[in-house]
C-alpha cells in the first residue's frame, strides 16, 4: 500500500516539477533593459579622472607654505603625495555605507525573484475513515495533494519582481552618481580652500613687508607714524583671513572626508587644476544626456513598467487553479485496497478580481504620471544648474584673461612705488584691496563653475548622505 503511495507521490511530484515557470535568471536575463548589459557610466568617469594635473593657479607668482600638512589616513601614503580626485572617489566608493545600503536593496529584489517563481509544496498526511465499521479500523492510508498554478501567474509574478530588480538596479547607480558628485564637489571647494589659505598666507607675507617697509620710510623722513599705523592694521587684517581660510579648510576637509566615508582622513595636500581643462556644455547636449541617462528616471520608467505587468497578473488571477489529491487506503472490513482520487477548482463567480485590476490599472496611470513628472523636474532643475554654470563660466573666463592679470600688474607697480617713496599709503592699500578681493571672487567663480559642472555632469544627483529609498 505505502509503495503505491510513494509511486503516486513521485508521479505527482513530476508533474508539479514540468509545471514550473522559467527560474528567475533566465526571466532577468532575458529582458531587453538588464543592466548587466549596459555601460557603467561611473566606471567610465573614473578612468577620465586619472589624469588630473597638479595644482596650478594661472596668477600665482610665487609658492607661500600653506597649512600645517597632518598624516594621510592611508598608512601606505606618503606626506610627499597629494591626493587627486580619482583617489577620493575609489575610496568613497568603497566606504561611502550609502552603496551598501542601495546594494542591499538590490538583493532584496533578487531575493523576492527568486521566491515569486517557487512552486507550493504538496501536501503529504495520514488519512482513515470508517473507524468502527464492523469492529475494525476501516480505512487507514496515506494521501498526497498538489496545487497547480495555470494562467502563467508565476511567470507574471517573476516578470513584476524582475522589474524591481531593475528599478533597485537604477537606484544603486543613482547613488553611485551621487556619492561621485558629492566627491567632486567637497573635492574643489577643499581644493578653492587650499588655494585660499596660500592667498591669505601672501597676504600676510605682504602685510608684514608693508610694516617693514613703512619703519623704512619712517627713517628717511618719507613717512607717518599714522602710515605705520595703518600697515600694522593691514598686516593684522591679513592675518585674521588668514586663519578664517584655515578653518574654512579644516571644514572643507572634514566635510570631504564625511562623503568619502572615512571621517578620521586627515589634511593631506590636494592635487587637481583648478582654472585647467575647464568644461565647456551647451543647454541642448545637457539636456538630451539627462532624459537619456537619468537613474532616477529609469527608475521610474521601471515603476511604469511594474505596473504594468501587475495589471496583467491581476486580469490572470480568476483563472482557476487546479488542486489535485490522490489518497491510498486499505479497507479493513473487506481486505482490499482501494485508491481515490479527487480534483477541485474554484468556480469565478463571486469574485473575479475586478478591485485588485481596478487598483492595478490606477497605479499604471501613477507610474506613468510620475515619470512625465520627473522629466519636467529634471528640466526645471537643469534651468538653474546650467543658469549658474553659464554664469560662473563667463565670470572666469573674465576675471582669468583680464582682470587677474591687471590686479597683479597693479599691485606690483604700487608696491615698488611705495617702497621708493614715490606713491602715497592709501593708494597701495587700494591696490591691495583690490588685489585682494579681485582674487578672491576668482576663487568663487572657479567653485561655482566646478560645483555647477560636477551637479550637471552628475545627472543633477547630489545629497549622497540624506536618507534615500
Amino acid at each position: 500500500m505505502f509503495r503505491v503511495a510513494s509511486i503516486i507521490a513521485v508521479i505527482l511530484l513530476g508533474l508539479a516539477a514540468g509545471c514550473r515557470s522559467v527560474r528567475p535568471a533566465t526571466v532577468v536575463g532575458d529582458r531587453k533593459d538588464n543592466l548587466a548589459t549596459r555601460t557603467d557610466p561611473i566606471a567610465t568617469e573614473l578612468q577620465s579622472n586619472s589624469d588630473i594635473r597638479s595644482v596650478a593657479f594661472v596668477h600665482a607668482a610665487e609658492r607661500v607654505d600653506g597649512p600645517e600638512v597632518l598624516p594621510s589616513a592611508n598608512p601606505d601614503a606618503r606626506e610627499d603625495s597629494p591626493l587627486t580626485l580619482a583617489d577620493l572617489v575609489d575610496v568613497a566608493f568603497q566606504n561611502n555605507p550609502t552603496l551598501a545600503t542601495a546594494a542591499a536593496r538590490m538583493d532584496v529584489a533578487r531575493g523576492r525573484q527568486v521566491q515569486s517563481g517557487l512552486y507550493p509544496n504538496p501536501v503529504m498526511g495520514y488519512h482513515a475513515t470508517e473507524i468502527g465499521n464492523g469492529g475494525t479500523a476501516g480505512q487507514q492510508g496515506a494521501f498526497i495533494s498538489q496545487r497547480f498554478i495555470t494562467g502563467g501567474k508565476l511567470q507574471l509574478d517573476q516578470a513584476i519582481a524582475g522589474a524591481e530588480i531593475d528599478e533597485a538596479h537604477f537606484r544603486f547607480h543613482a547613488q553611485q552618481q551621487r556619492v561621485l558628485s558629492d566627491a567632486r564637489v567637497r573635492f574643489y571647494d577643499a581644493l578653492v580652500a587650499q588655494r585660499r589659505v596660500e592667498l591669505t598666507n601672501e597676504l600676510a607675507r605682504l602685510g608684514a613687508d608693508l610694516v617693514k617697509a613703512t619703519e623704512t620710510l619712517i627713517d628717511g623722513r618719507l613717512g607717518t607714524e599714522n602710515d605705520f599705523l595703518q600697515a600694522e592694521i593691514k598686516a593684522d587684517e591679513s592675518s585674521i583671513l588668514r586663519d578664517n581660510a584655515q578653518n574654512e579648510l579644516a571644514e572643507a576637509w572634514r566635510r570631504l572626508a564625511a562623503v568619502v566615508g572615512v571621517p578620521t582622513l586627515r589634511i593631506t595636500p590636494l592635487a587637481g587644476g583648478l582654472d585647467s581643462d575647464l568644461p565647456s556644455l551647451d543647454w541642448d547636449s545637457c539636456y538630451a544626456m539627462l532624459l537619456d541617462s537619468n537613474p532616477e528616471l529609469n527608475a521610474a520608467l521601471a515603476q511604469a513598467e511594474r505596473a504594468s505587468f501587475v495589471i496583467h497578473r491581476a486580469m490572470k488571477e480568476p483563472i482557476p487553479n487546479v488542486d489535485v489529491s490522490i489518497s491510498v487506503r486499505h479497507h479493513n472490513v473487506t481486505t482490499d485496497d482501494v485508491a481515490n482520487v479527487q480534483v477541485g477548482i474554484p468556480i469565478p463567480i463571486f469574485n473575479k478580481n475586478e478591485g485588485n485590476i481596478r487598483s492595478a490599472e490606477a497605479e499604471w496611470v501613477a507610474a506613468n504620471a510620475e515619470v512625465q513628472r520627473i522629466e519636467l523636474d529634471l528640466q526645471d532643475r537643469l534651468a538653474v544648474a546650467y543658469r549658474r554654470y553659464a554664469n560662473a563660466r563667463q565670470q572666469v573666463d573674465r576675471y582669468g584673461q583680464r582682470m587677474i592679470p591687471k590686479a597683479d600688474r597693479s599691485l606690483k607697480l604700487v608696491t615698488e612705488g611705495y617702497e621708493r617713496g614715490q606713491v602715497k599709503y592709501l593708494t597701495l592699500l587700494t591696490a591691495q584691496q583690490t588685489y585682494l578681493q579681485v582674487n578672491l571672487s576668482f576663487l568663487d567663480s572657479l567653485r561655482a563653475l566646478r560645483e555647477s559642472t560636477a551637479v550637471i555632469e552628475g545627472q543633477l544627483l547630489t545629497g549622497s548622505l540624506k536618507q534615500s529609498r
